[in-house]
């Protein structure tokens, strides 16, 4: 999703962020982003995507930084941590977890991307199913193909 160099991720600069929450300041209560945000200070709450906004259904990205600590949930579409989080994740899209990130709680994803040395202290959830419709049809379409029938177990032979 976005570029790792040698010198370390590079997605908070990559982006161009709606909100940012500056190094050295300290926000309590939930936050709430309409674009996507950079947190690079301490935010004691929750941040929640604004679902209601012109291209949220795209899906925005809450952003970590290196220098950021979130003590709180969150909820977006995507999610980039570089940072630290003491609580869970959930996006209903991707989530990379780059190295040096900790993240002590659950994280719920459709795609993940947790890269060395990165640490998850919490269960992983995959919000796919285990086979989707994608993938049963071209099972089904492989079998017509080759002509391939089902084994079935007959009694008395």
């Amino acid at each position: 999703m976005f570029e790792f160099s040698k010198k370390g991720p590079m997605a908070d600069t990559q982006l161009t962020y709606a909100s940012t929450i500056g190094g050295g300041s300290t926000i309590q209560g939930n936050f709430t982003h309409r674009g996507n945000m950079l947190l690079s200070g301490h935010l004691v709450g929750d941040i929640h995507q604004d679902e209601e906004a012109s291209g949220s259904k795209e899906g925005y990205i809450a952003v970590v930084g290196k220098s950021g600590f979130l003590e709180g949930n969150i909820h977006s579409a995507h999610a980039i941590i570089i940072g630290r989080i003491e609580g869970s994740v959930y996006a209903t899209g991707r989530v990379e977890i780059y190295p040096g990130a900790v993240v002590n709680g659950d994280v719920t994803y459709s795609q993940i991307n947790v890269h060395p040395d990165a640490k998850v202290n919490g269960n992983l959830k995959c919000l796919l199913s285990d086979l989707s419709d994608h993938a049963i049809d071209e099972l089904e379409s492989e079998e017509s193909r080759n002509n391939v029938l089902p084994m079935m177990k007959v009694d008395g032979h």
